[in-house]
């Protein structure tokens, strides 16, 4: 950790005078932040499954010459809006990795949906690394939707093979009255990438959020998700796939915060973990005094397909509200034998049907997505992914060739 302090003292006029002005009053806060809580150990039950420490441990270049150029600058309005939001949901107190990336991040992706605005194609943020050498990323992504708006937002990371990647990302999501708001996160990145994303929502009165991750390919990933019901009548599905093998790690910690009455949420992770690979998920239900008749669900289901793969999972009710209808539950299991034995006799083989057995276990999540264009394509990647076909960037399309 001290490396980082180090560098932000160090390098302080060359990280503020290559950023966006008002990112720079955000940084002393979190250095403190940073400094008082340290990188989180596993002795952190959050982040008990993740080597934090480890994964920052090695030294990554950082490029703190950014261009910005008058193209991509907000409006005004924008601008001002982003400003009185940044922060507020992504407390640097509360975490040292949120309070890292604020005190490094130098540019933001904000976006915002007009009220009443339905947005018909999906909006996509395409994230490639590259570099010659070992290279840290910090990102931030600032998403408003103003009420009664809808839309789609697609995150895609990949990364080019043959080099050592870290990368911290912090997205806050403010889903206004009424607004509906999709958000995808998928992941194709590589054995030497260490990915972190805090991804932190506020709901208010009927407003929904979805929101996906799926990890396909890379090599340490950590996923924070933490969604805040503050108005009656909100919802929140949270909806996670890994697949993952060789020695993979993907550890997802989500936490859906019932804060008033009359709200509802549903929780469906799964994993499917073969060689080597290790696998976590730890999912807390808060349901807040006050917040009687919530509706809460959450399953996660895992899928463990060698003696060498590891599964850690822990769902969490934690209620202080009557009148409320909650239920949560967790499955660590293998391939059906039954199952197998039954295609075998008909023919098929021993490798098809397990590769039948794994895409059927996958698809539950896959078709619980509203947005079909997208199920199809997921549907491609998982079954190449089970295959062995993915390579992680150049076979896939599913960001277009238009950055947002």
């Amino acid at each position: 950790m001290s490396q980082y302090l180090e560098l932000f003292q160090s390098q302080r006029a060359l990280i503020d005078g290559n950023s966006i002005p008002f990112l720079n009053q955000h940084r002393d806060a979190a250095a403190q932040a940073l400094a008082q809580l340290g990188l989180p150990t596993q002795k952190e039950e959050r982040y008990r499954y993740t080597d934090v420490v480890g994964a920052f441990a090695p030294n990554y270049g950082l490029n703190l010459r950014q261009a910005h150029t008058a193209a991509n600058q907000p409006d005004a309005a924008v601008l001002r809006q982003a400003e009185a939001l940044y922060g507020t949901l992504a407390s640097v107190q509360a975490d040292a990795i949120t309070a890292l990336n604020t005190m490094l991040v130098q540019d933001i992706t904000v976006l915002c949906i007009p009220a009443g605005e339905q947005k018909e194609n999906p909006i996509r943020v395409s994230q490639l690394l590259r570099s010659t050498a070992p290279l840290m990323q910090n990102r931030r992504l600032l998403i408003v939707a103003e009420p009664g708006s809808r839309a789609r937002i697609l995150l895609n990371d990949k990364a080019d093979e043959g080099q050592d990647f870290l990368t911290t990302q912090v997205t806050e999501v403010f889903v206004s009255e009424g607004a509906d708001v999709e958000f995808y996160d998928i992941e194709q990145t590589h054995a030497r990438c260490h990915r972190f994303h805090q991804f932190y929502a506020d709901v208010q009165q009927g407003g929904r959020l979805t929101h996906t991750v799926f990890t396909l390919t890379g090599g340490l990933s950590r996923n924070t998700t933490q969604v805040r019901l503050s108005g009656k009548d909100a919802e929140a599905n949270l909806y996670g796939c890994a697949v993952i093998d060789a020695t993979q790690h993907c550890d997802n910690n989500t936490l859906i915060d019932h804060a008033v009455a009359g709200c509802r949420s549903n929780e469906l992770y799964k994993y499917v973990v073969d060689q080597q690979a290790v696998g976590a998920f730890a999912g807390r239900v808060l349901v807040r005094p006050g917040a009687d008749q919530t509706d809460s669900r959450e399953t996660n289901a895992n899928l463990v397909c060698t003696t060498q793969a590891r599964m850690f999972t822990q769902p969490m009710l934690e209620i202080y509200a009557d009148d409320v209808k909650c239920s949560h539950g967790s499955t660590v299991g293998q391939l059906n034998d039954e199952a197998l034995f039954y295609m075998r006799q008909r023919g098929i083989s021993q490798a098809d049907a397990r590769l039948l057995l794994k895409q059927a276990f996958a698809s539950e999540v896959i078709n619980a997505l509203p947005f079909e264009a997208l199920r199809g394509r997921l549907q491609v990647l998982v079954d190449q992914r089970f295959r062995g076909e993915l390579n992680h960037c150049r076979t896939c399309n599913l960001c277009g060739t238009q950055n947002t």
